[in-house]
């Protein structure tokens, strides 16, 4: 190998890791920002409601979430040439959104509509990422799943 080839690949792992940095801190602020609406008064009022008997402890939502939020970093990382990432914005935006609609504003009916629009970027996201990478197609599927049952849990407070 040529000292210029040496060079170079050092370069691009450094650039790689670069990037991964940043999509891990971009994409946990937004996970952030919306957990910050979340405060123990809105989560007094949330307790109020009347929930589902499937309801997980409050702990539980931060932990999925944190673990989410990590797989959709990766999926954003592996796929970061290769797909458009609009989809994936949209998505991001409006699953930092929920809290601030459903705890901030107390809009039970605005929290099911931005869930509902997740699911359909996190979807049209998926399929965009499939076309080049398999995992990151496979890592967003367990927000999927999560958000389907979050959707459950909204509509069954709304009913």
């Amino acid at each position: 190998m040529k000292q210029n080839q040496i060079i170079s690949q050092k370069d691009n792992i450094w650039i790689r890791a670069g990037r991964l940095f940043f999509i891990l801190v971009f994409v946990y602020a937004v996970g952030w920002i919306g957990s910050s609406f979340v405060t123990p008064d809105r989560l007094n009022w949330y307790h109020t409601l009347s929930l589902s008997p499937l309801t997980p402890p409050d702990a539980v939502f931060g932990m999925v979430w944190s673990l989410l939020y990590l797989f959709m970093a990766i999926a954003a990382f592996i796929t970061w040439d290769k797909a458009t990432p609009r989809f994936f914005a949209f998505q991001l935006i409006c699953t930092g959104l929920w809290p601030f609609v459903f705890f901030y504003l107390h809009s039970i009916i605005g929290g099911l509509i931005v869930i509902i629009l997740m699911l359909l970027f996190l979807f049209l996201t998926i399929r965009e990422f499939y076309k080049t990478s398999l995992v990151s197609a496979a890592l967003l599927v367990p927000q999927f799943i999560w958000g389907l049952f979050a959707l459950y849990l909204n509509g069954y407070i709304l009913i």
